[in-house]
């Protein structure tokens, strides 16, 4: 993947659409589940009553093969449009670049923030984080050559 995947989050908007417009979202969602797909079938795909215009949809399938989220083909007389990152590339990439850019402004608010959150949505992560932690501890201490030699 030559292209740096490129977005905004707006941590006021939810699900997908902290990084994507609306439309966006859309077309992801059709692509994700149709794999590649030209503007019409794109278009096939949204509800009858949704009012999109083909020029909009192509417009905004070009900005978001600028942006690295679609690669796009020409088959004949019509483009085809194909997700770069499949569902779960995409949201790990996302949610790297997210907490990369929260733990900017303080890592520590930022985490606290998060295990507060965590433990209110599902509490039982709590003990999974801790796992987590504590794994992630040992592989270091084994990278560093200290072996279990840190613990006291």
């Amino acid at each position: 993947m030559s292209k740096e995947l490129k977005f905004n989050f707006n941590p006021f908007k939810e699900g997908l659409n902290h990084v994507l417009g609306t439309l966006e979202k859309d077309i992801m969602e059709v692509l994700w589940e149709r794999q590649e797909s030209s503007v019409k079938d794109i278009l096939d795909a949204f509800p009858a009553d949704r009012n999109i215009s083909y020029s909009a949809v192509i417009t905004v399938t070009n900005r978001m093969t600028k942006k690295g989220l679609l690669k796009k083909r020409k088959m004949g007389k019509a483009y085809f449009y194909k997700p770069i990152y499949d569902r779960e590339q995409f949201f790990e990439m996302v949610s790297k670049k997210v907490v990369e850019g929260i733990s900017g402004f303080s890592l520590k608010s930022a985490m606290v923030h998060f295990v507060d959150y965590m433990s209110q949505m599902d509490p039982e992560k709590m003990e999974y984080f801790s796992k987590l932690i504590e794994s992630k501890r040992k592989k270091q201490a084994i990278q560093n050559g200290t072996g279990n030699m840190g613990k006291k």
